[in-house]
């Protein structure tokens, strides 16, 4: 036998709405057009305005894609004990394992790409295996060369 879900809204979420509607507010959009912007319904929306259901994860991330911020800083800003935005906030913030992972990905590949350039500048500075092969013309026009 199946549950009911848990529709509560805490202080939190109520928190996390306000900020999204203040977001709608700065967009010029009216509730509708903003909704629809996000991907959800006019009723949706209402419904959450109201505190009646809280949003998802999933609703803060399109709300936040449609603004032009991650989904981190709409919950910062959205969690400020002030209310204000704050780029300080965002870099007081201890940066989390994915957000970690996803810079040292970024680092190996500029590490990787640098790399990449200084090879194909200069060549004749990299000796490579296959350029001393003896046996390379030979393979390199159909002969097993060895």
């Amino acid at each position: 036998m199946g549950s009911k879900p848990n529709t509560e809204v805490t202080d939190g979420a109520k928190q996390i709405m306000d900020y999204c509607k203040t977001l709608q507010v700065r967009s010029g959009l009216n509730a509708v057009d903003f909704a629809k912007k996000c991907g959800m319904g006019q009723n949706y929306w209402y419904v959450r305005a109201r505190y009646d259901a809280p949003l998802t994860i999933s609703d803060c991330e399109r709300i936040a894609a449609a603004c032009g911020m991650t989904l981190r800083e709409l919950f910062v800003n959205a969690l400020r004990p002030d209310g204000t935005d704050s780029e300080q906030a965002l870099a007081e913030l201890p940066a989390s394992d994915t957000a970690r992972a996803y810079e040292a990905s970024e680092r190996e590949s500029q590490i990787t790409d640098d790399l990449i350039d200084r090879i194909a500048a200069h060549p004749e500075d990299y000796d490579v295996a296959a350029n001393r092969d003896p046996n390379k013309e030979i393979e390199m026009n159909g002969g097993e060369g060895r």
